[in-house]
C-alpha cells in the first residue's frame, strides 16, 4: 500500500513515530551494554597483578533465583554456593603473562541483589564483583582470554591499567572475538593500542544508565502494562477528536506522576491489594462510560485525573520492587517518567496507525468504536474480579 503523506500527514507521522520508537525500545531492551562484563586488570612492580570482575551472574553463570539465594546469604554460606561459579570462573578466564599461563586466586566477592526482580531484568544489573591476584607479576606483556564455552554478558569490556603508564588499554572482547591479543607492558608508540570499540562502548556507559530508566518506564507500558494500555485505549476511543483525547491524556499523565513521585518519597502509601483492584475498575468505568458519552464531559476529566492518581501508584508499587539509585533518584524517577509517557504516546500512536484512517467514517463508532471499548470493559472487569476474588 502506498503512503500518500500529503493526504494524511497526522495519522502516517504517527504510525511512523509508533514504528520507531517500537524499534528503538526494542532493540535496547535486548542489548546487554548496561550488563555487560568489565574486566579489570592492574599491574604493580612488585605487587601481584590485581584483577577485578564485574559479572552479571544472574544473567550468564546462575539462575535469577540461584543468584539472589547466593547474595541474601551469610558470607560463610556463599563460599559454598558458590563454589560451581568458581569452577565455572577458574576455566572461563584465562590469563597468560610473558607468553606462561597465570592462575588466578580468588581473594574476595560482593554479591549485591535489592530484589529478584531487579536481577531478573537485564536494565537494572546486578553486578556481581569478583577480586583477584595472578599467580605470575607481568614483565613484558600480558594477554586476557575468555574459554570459547564461557558465556558470559556480552560484550565483555577488559581494562589494563599498567604500572608506568599514564592511560589505560582497553579491549573488546565478544562472543566472536575472546582474546585480548597480547598486549606490551612498555615501548608501545602513543595511539598504537586504541581500540575503537572498546573507546565507544567505554563512552557510552555515562549515559547508558540514564537511558536504562527511560525504557524501565517504556516497558512498564509496552508489554508488561496491560492494564494501562487497556485504560488508554479506553481514553483514545472516547470519541473522534484529537482535542478531547489530548485533554484525557495529559490530565491523567499529571495525576499518575504526582502521585508516582509522592509515593517512591514515602509520602503517600497505598496497599497493592486496593490498588490493583481499583486500577481495573477504573478501566471497566471508562469503557462502559464511552458507549453513553459522546463528548468530553467535565465530569469525565476529573474522573480520569483521579483513576490517574491510582495508576501512579501502580507503577510506584512496580518500581519499588526494583530499586532506584539513591544517589540520582530524582533523575531516574523523571527518566522512568518521561519512559512512561513515551509507551503510553506509543500506543496511541498504534491505535492511529490502526484505525486512524476510519475515525471520520460515520460507522466508525457503531463499527470498531463501540465493540473495541466492549472488549476493553470484558477485560477490565476480568481483572477487577481476579484481583478481588481469586
Amino acid at each position: 500500500m502506498k503512503i500518500n503523506m500529503r493526504k494524511h500527514p497526522q495519522r502516517d507521522l504517527l504510525r511512523l513515530a509508533f514504528i520507531l520508537a517500537a524499534s528503538l525500545f526494542a532493540n535496547f531492551a535486548n542489548a546487554h551494554m548496561l550488563n555487560m562484563t568489565h574486566i579489570e586488570v592492574q599491574t604493580q612492580e612488585r605487587e601481584p597483578t590485581k584483577v577485578t570482575l564485574r559479572i552479571d551472574l544472574g544473567q550468564s553463570l546462575m539462575s535469577p533465583g540461584d543468584y539472589w539465594q547466593l547474595a541474601s546469604a551469610p558470607s560463610a554460606e556463599q563460599n559454598v554456593l558458590m563454589q560451581h561459579v568458581k569452577e565455572q570462573l577458574g576455566t572461563g578466564l584465562r590469563f597468560q603473562v610473558d607468553g606462561t599461563p597465570a592462575f588466578p586466586k580468588l581473594l574476595s566477592w560482593d554479591f549485591p541483589a535489592v530484589s529478584l526482580a531487579a536481577i531478573e531484568n537485564p536494565l537494572t544489573p546486578q553486578m556481581a564483583t569478583l577480586t583477584y591476584h595472578l599467580s605470575a607479576i607481568p614483565r613484558d606483556s600480558i594477554r586476557v582470554s575468555l574459554a570459547d564455552d564461557f558465556v558470559v554478558p556480552w560484550p565483555c569490556l577488559i581494562r589494563l591499567d599498567i604500572a608506568g603508564r599514564e592511560l589505560p588499554i582497553s579491549r573488546l572482547l565478544t562472543s566472536y572475538d575472546r582474546t585480548s591479543g597480547s598486549v606490551a607492558l612498555h615501548g608501545t608508540a602513543a595511539g598504537e593500542d586504541v581500540d575503537i570499540g572498546a573507546l565507544m562502548v567505554s563512552a557510552s556507559q555515562a549515559w547508558l544508565p540514564s537511558l536504562s530508566w527511560v525504557v524501565i518506564g517504556f516497558q512498564h507500558i509496552i508489554p508488561r502494562g496491560l492494564d494501562h494500555i487497556a485504560f488508554v485505549l479506553g481514553l483514545f476511543f472516547l470519541s473522534t477528536g484529537l482535542r478531547p483525547l489530548l485533554l484525557q491524556v495529559t490530565g491523567f499523565t499529571i495525576a499518575h506522576s504526582l502521585t508516582l513521585g509522592l509515593a517512591m518519597y514515602g509520602l503517600v502509601s497505598v496497599p497493592a491489594a486496593i490498588v490493583e483492584p481499583l486500577i481495573a475498575a477504573s478501566i471497566v468505568y471508562v469503557a462502559l462510560d464511552n458507549l453513553y458519552a459522546s463528548h468530553l464531559a467535565p465530569f469525565r476529566m476529573f474522573v480520569v485525573c483521579a483513576f490517574g492518581l491510582l495508576h501512579g501508584l501502580g507503577f510506584a508499587a512496580v518500581l519499588q520492587d526494583i530499586h532506584m539509585p539513591q544517589e540520582s533518584f530524582a533523575q531516574a524517577l523523571l527518566l522512568f517518567n518521561v519512559g512512561v509517557e513515551l509507551g503510553q504516546i506509543a500506543v496511541i500512536a498504534g491505535a492511529f496507525a490502526l484505525v486512524g484512517a476510519f475515525r471520520s467514517r460515520t460507522w466508525y463508532s457503531s463499527g470498531i468504536a463501540h465493540p473495541a471499548t466492549m472488549g476493553i470493559a470484558g477485560v477490565g472487569a476480568y481483572w477487577l474480579l481476579k484481583r478481588t476474588i481469586f
